[in-house]
C-alpha cells in the first residue's frame, strides 16, 4: 500500500503516517457527511496543522470547490470582510474563533448572508453559539467529532429532515450532541471491564471505533493501537442513544469525581457560557481532602471585569445538579489556548492543583 508522503506529529511525540487509500476513503465519506454541495465557498478558519483543516484540503479539489483561507486574520472584522468578500457557504472552525466573530456582527449589527452552514469541532458547541448562528444569520450548525488518529471525521450531526420538523427546542437538543457515525465507522461504549453498555442515551462510558481510517499502530511502535477486534479507545467518555447519536461527556482525564460520583466538566462550561455576561468559560477539577476532586469555574465575561459570583452560581442552579456547582469562581482575562484555539486545562490544573490542599 502506498503511503502519505507526510509525517504528523503531535505534542505527545507519537508520530502518524497515512496511506493514501485511507485519506482518499475519509475525503469521499466527508463530502457526504458533512453535506458538501457542488456551489460551496469553503472557508478553514483552522491551522493546515489542526485536524479539523486535514480532510478539507483533499476533499474540497476533489469536488472542484474553492477553498478560502484566512491567514493569520482570524479576528471578527477581518474574518466577516473575507466572507462577504468570497461569498462563503460553508465554514470550518473551533468555538473559540466563532465567539469573537460573533461578538463582531453583534456588536456592529452585521448578518453573515451568504454562510449556509457552519462545521465546528475542536471543543464542545454551546447552546450560545447555536442559537446565536441560527436565530440571527440563519446559519446551520454542523457539530463534528473526530482525533488525530482517525484522520480525523468520526461523526457528523447534519439537519435531517426528521431534525427539521421538530420544535427549535428539541432539534437543538439534538444538534448538541456530537452527531451520528460517519459512514464506515462503528462506534460502542463500554465500562471499565469492557463491557458494552446500552444505547439509552444515559450509560455513559468510555469511547471505542472502528472503521477503515481509524489508525492501527502509531508510526514505528512494535505493537498495535487497536485490541484484537480492531477497536481504538478514543479516551472520550461518552453515551449513545437509541437514535445512534454519540454525546462526548468528557476527555477521560478532564472528568471529575467529586464524593464518588462523576462531574462532566464540558456540560458545566456550557451551562456557564449561557450566562448572559460570560465570554468563555472552563472547568478543571482540583484535589479536594474530602471529596476527591472538586470543580473550579474559570471565566473571561465580556467586559473583562469580574462580576458578581453569586449571580452565575444562581443562573447555573437551575441548570446542573447542586453538587456540580463549582466550590470557587475565577475571572481571568483570558484562558489559556494552543495554537489551534482549544483550551489548555492542563496549564490550569498545574497552576491550581494545590488550591484546596494549601501544600
Amino acid at each position: 500500500m502506498d503511503f502519505a508522503i507526510h509525517l504528523v506529529q503531535q505534542a505527545t511525540q507519537r508520530v502518524f503516517l497515512y496511506a493514501h487509500k485511507s485519506n482518499i476513503l475519509h475525503a469521499q465519506a466527508a463530502l457526504t457527511g458533512l453535506t458538501v454541495s457542488p456551489d460551496e465557498s469553503i472557508l478553514m478558519v483552522v491551522p493546515l496543522f489542526h485536524v479539523l483543516a486535514w480532510g478539507t484540503p483533499y476533499f474540497a479539489p476533489m469536488f472542484g470547490l474553492k477553498l478560502v483561507m484566512p491567514g493569520l486574520q482570524m479576528e471578527g472584522e477581518p474574518l466577516f470582510d473575507l466572507i462577504e468578500k468570497e461569498k462563503v457557504t460553508l465554514a470550518f472552525g473551533v468555538p473559540t474563533v466563532w465567539m469573537g466573530l460573533l461578538s463582531y456582527c453583534r456588536e456592529n449589527n452585521k448578518i453573515l448572508s451568504s454562510v449556509r452552514n457552519t462545521v465546528i469541532g475542536g471543543s464542545a458547541l454551546s447552546l450560545a453559539i447555536l442559537k446565536e448562528f441560527d436565530e440571527v444569520h440563519d446559519v446551520n450548525v454542523i457539530q463534528g467529532w473526530g482525533m488525530t488518529e482517525m484522520s480525523p471525521l468520526g461523526t457528523s450531526n447534519f439537519l435531517t429532515e426528521e431534525m427539521k420538523q421538530m420544535s427549535k427546542e428539541d432539534r437543538y437538543a439534538v444538534q448538541l450532541k456530537q452527531g451520528r457515525p460517519m459512514y464506515g465507522i462503528e462506534l460502542k461504549v463500554v465500562d471499565d471491564s469492557g463491557k458494552e453498555l446500552p444505547k439509552d442515551g444515559e450509560s455513559q462510558g468510555h469511547l471505542l471505533v472502528r472503521g477503515p481510517w481509524v489508525l492501527q499502530k502509531y508510526f514505528k511502535s512494535e505493537t498495535d493501537a487497536v485490541d484484537k477486534d480492531g477497536w481504538f479507545d478514543t479516551g472520550d467518555i461518552s453515551v449513545l442513544d437509541q437514535d445512534g447519536y454519540m454525546t462526548i461527556k468528557d476527555r477521560a482525564k478532564d472528568v471529575i469525581k467529586s464524593g464518588g460520583e462523576w462531574i462532566s466538566s464540558i456540560d458545566l462550561e456550557n451551562a456557564a457560557v449561557g450566562h448572559p455576561e460570560v465570554a468563555e468559560a472552563c472547568v478543571v477539577g482540583i484535589p479536594h481532602p474530602k471529596w476527591d476532586e472538586r470543580p473550579i469555574l474559570f471565566i473571561v465575561t465580556n467586559s473583562g471585569e469580574p462580576i458578581d459570583k453569586q449571580s452565575i452560581l444562581d443562573f447555573l442552579a437551575s441548570k446542573v445538579a447542586k453538587w456540580w456547582l463549582p466550590d470557587e469562581i475565577i475571572f481571568l482575562k483570558e484562558l489559556p489556548h494552543g495554537a489551534t484555539g482549544k483550551l489548555q486545562k492542563f496549564e490550569l490544573r498545574d497552576e491550581y492543583n494545590n488550591y484546596y490542599t494549601g501544600s
